[in-house]
């Protein structure tokens, strides 16, 4: 499977802000102070940013599979012998 350079980077910044801004509006409405609110999802934010650059890392780093090699077919002027 092959997947574009920073497809995984890319959408766990997307997905680190969405869950941060969702974290931030949950905790004011439960009644926990807005900076430690912020604060909290700015932590998570730069911790999943980080594991998402690091899979990336890993993901582009990492080498590719083998594939094996073609089979090639028996040319029609070779003669097979038939098996005793």
């Amino acid at each position: 499977m092959t997947i574009p350079p920073f497809t995984l980077a890319r959408y766990g910044v997307w997905i680190a802000l969405a869950v941060s801004a969702l974290s931030v509006w949950l905790g004011t409405r439960a009644g926990v102070a807005l900076d430690h609110a912020v604060l909290r999802a700015v932590f998570f934010f730069l911790i999943v940013t980080v594991m998402a650059f690091g899979a990336e890392a890993v993901l582009l780093t990492s080498p590719p599979a083998r594939r094996p090699p073609p089979e090639i077919p028996p040319s029609s002027d070779e003669t097979v012998e038939p098996a005793e």
